[in-house]
């Protein structure tokens, strides 16, 4: 064996490339953002609108979904428990 290693060649960077293709991802990255934002208020804009042109304000709107919802649950735990069998414990809310 020859104890003395083969001199590999060094690879060959071309900086100017390099600094290049970084300007181009950087300027590109900025032109992404812009249109991001555009198209952001864009769609904020027209969602205001939508909400202004609502017959019901939106929290009134949730406000009467959930009453809604919590007086269902309640019907539904009460037939529920009556429909259990007399020896069953019934929920610790309902003792």
């Amino acid at each position: 064996m020859n104890s003395a290693a083969a001199p590999q060649a060094k690879i060959q960077v071309n900086m100017g490339r390099i600094r290049a293709g970084g300007i181009l991802m950087g300027v590109g990255g900025a032109l992404a953002l812009a249109g991001a934002t555009v198209a952001g208020m864009a769609l904020m804009a027209a969602f205001r609108q939508r909400v202004q042109q609502m017959d019901v304000p939106p929290s009134d709107l949730a406000r009467q979904h959930w009453h809604a919802v919590k007086q269902a649950t309640s019907a539904g735990v009460d037939v529920w428990l009556k429909e259990q069998p007399s020896g069953q414990r019934q929920p610790a809310g309902r003792r």
